[in-house]
């Protein structure tokens, strides 16, 4: 279990529109959660079609089906550590054994 290397903490937001115009939504918080954070793999950057220009990061989380189980639709912002304040889009999310989820994000525009 990969308990011991989750000590960053992350919050996952449902985007919602509420407008005609892009940007006239909100977030809604859904989901709270520790996770370990690390740089994407040449694999994560192709499933996912990242952009090396922008900030991109994997990220594992336990795995809290059926409460919450993230989808490209949602962000989450990353509260402590090197990336904290910083918002993410989902880009790919993948079962990474029975226990965690790997979430792949690019850097909120």
């Amino acid at each position: 279990m990969r308990v011991n290397s989750m000590k960053d903490h992350i919050v996952f937001y449902k985007e919602t529109q509420q407008g005609p115009y892009p940007g006239m939504g909100g977030s809604t918080e859904v989901f709270k959660s520790w996770a370990e954070i690390y740089e994407p793999s040449t694999k994560d950057f192709q499933i996912g079609s990242l952009e090396t220009s922008k900030v991109n990061i994997t990220v594992i989380i336990r795995n809290a089906y059926p409460e919450f189980v993230p989808n490209v639709n949602n962000t989450f912002v990353v509260e402590t550590g090197m990336y904290q304040g910083i918002k993410f889009n989902i880009k790919s999310v993948s079962p990474k054994d029975a226990n965690t989820i790997k979430v792949v994000g690019t850097q909120w525009e």
